[in-house]
């Protein structure tokens, strides 16, 4: 007869005459394993506690970009600016600028000093004489004089070699070098009416002598709102404050310049930043949530009771719509952001933003970031309403050296637990297999004594029958 074994592998012939078999054992095993069984659902506990701070940690870091997005100066540079003939001249304007509008004619667009050398034979033979080009610029020194730089040329140099070792210099000298036509040509890198002197003893042996042609540079000349104005650059950035005005092309068309502020991109980063805090908000919440304690099919959150998550809701409650924001005197309200409901949901009132916005920007911008330099410090003293969210963020998200932040130390723990109980259901499973054995070993005994014992019994009533049969 086969010996069919059951799913724990115990054969299926156990228990044939003690009536304890595969079936029986098992259950003896059930009340044996009750241990393991926590140790395995505590396992799946702290798996899905550790799957609910990622999720926080996701929106958590969405929440950040949201808050560093209203940091950046371009949050609030943004500008809607036009022209009637960007051919002609562009604007472009900062967080400072005001609004206006503004018409320009361009008579004259700023050009760069540059000289042109005489045509040589060759860019590529050696000039076959050695010494020094001296170079003065426009710009002057911290003594009020013209900066001086001198190019050692060795005889071996062909004109392509003293390009090279000019530009080496144009950091500093502001003076560029190129090859056009077999010419030696240097040209100012700035513009404007400012001129600069080639000298040195290998002059006349580049080409940069008494035959080179030299045009100085002109300043543009430009009318804006009927002021006629000289400067050294085509692109303006001294005359409004906070604006850039751009000059493409002389003519006599006036062109029709505004700007004013792009309070709908603005906006629109400020909705962002209050949806992705009550997305962060809800889940916490959720997460956190103890439910009806009463109700007999209460579900609870996955991190409910858990300390740490309920002091980030906590801290985010009380900072999300503060009555005082440090480094402003703007309240939150007074920009639209309130607390609308019990479950701390935060509501965005575009009416009042705009009325702040229109009213003082600088003082909207401000609240939300300020930069302030501090003499001898190399970072800005920095203050507002991002500030005081990110460094909540910060704390659970960041780890710097030496320190984690409270998620990551929050995976450590749980990776620690996790490792712990799964020795522990290890050496559970190592107890029962062995205690499995002791009960087949027990019960097999139990079986052959009562098989013998039957045997016994069989022979001795044959042999009675064959007594009384004898008789």
């Amino acid at each position: 007869m086969a010996n069919i074994t059951s799913s724990s592998g115990i054969s299926g012939l156990l228990g044939q005459f003690s009536g304890i078999g595969a079936e029986q054992i098992e259950d003896l095993l059930k009340g044996d394993a009750i241990p393991k069984t926590r140790a395995e659902n505590r396992v799946e506990e702290i798996k899905a506690q550790k799957t609910a701070w990622s999720d926080v940690k996701t929106r958590l870091n969405n929440f950040l970009s949201k808050i560093e997005s209203l940091q950046k100066p371009e949050a609030f540079q943004t500008k809607i600016v036009t022209s009637s003939n960007d051919k002609i001249a562009t604007i472009k304007g900062t967080a400072d600028a005001l609004e206006g509008k503004y018409q320009l004619t361009v008579e004259r667009l700023a050009t760069a000093t540059n000289q042109v050398g005489k045509k040589m034979d060759s860019t590529t033979e050696s000039l076959g004489s050695s010494g020094e080009l001296t170079l003065k610029t426009a710009d002057l020194d911290a003594d009020g004089n013209p900066k001086s730089f001198t190019i050692n040329i060795d005889s071996g140099d062909n004109l392509k070699d003293v390009v090279n070792k000019i530009n080496k210099t144009s950091k500093e000298s502001g003076i560029n070098a190129v090859i056009m036509d077999n010419r030696l040509v240097l040209t100012d890198s700035k513009t404007g009416n400012r001129d600069f002197e080639i000298g040195g003893d290998m002059a006349e042996a580049v080409g940069l002598g008494a035959e080179s042609t030299k045009t100085v540079g002109v300043d543009a000349e430009f009318t804006l709102n009927g002021i006629e104005m000289k400067r050294q650059s085509n692109n303006i950035d001294d005359v409004i404050d906070g604006i850039t005005l751009e000059l493409k092309e002389t003519s006599k068309e006036t062109v029709h310049l505004s700007l004013k502020n792009d309070t709908d991109k603005l906006k629109s980063s400020v909705k962002e930043f209050v949806s992705q805090y009550n997305s962060l908000m809800t889940f916490i919440n959720e997460s956190a949530s103890v439910g009806d304690p009463s109700a007999k099919d209460n579900k609870t959150g996955a991190l409910s009771g858990d300390s740490s998550l309920v002091r980030l809701q906590t801290e985010l409650r009380n900072l999300i719509a503060p009555p005082h924001t440090l480094g402003s005197d703007v309240k939150a309200t007074e920009l639209g952001l309130s607390i609308s409901d019990r479950q701390g949901t935060l509501s965005f009132d575009e009416k009042k933003f705009d009325e702040m916005l229109k009213k003082d920007p600088n003082a909207l911008k401000d609240f939300f970031y300020k930069g302030e330099k501090v003499a001898g410090e190399t970072k800005p003293k920095e203050s507002g309403y991002t500030m005081q969210l990110k460094e909540i963020t910060d704390k659970y998200l960041v780890d710097k050296t030496g320190e984690k932040g409270v998620i990551a130390s929050k995976f450590d723990s749980y990776e620690l637990a996790i490792k712990d109980l799964n020795k522990q259901i290890t050496r559970f499973d190592e107890v029962l297999e062995q205690k499995k054995a002791r009960y087949v070993d027990m019960f097999s005994r139990l079986d052959q004594a009562m098989m013998e014992a039957e045997s016994q019994m069989s022979w001795l009533a044959s042999q009675v029958a064959s007594f009384n049969g004898g008789q």
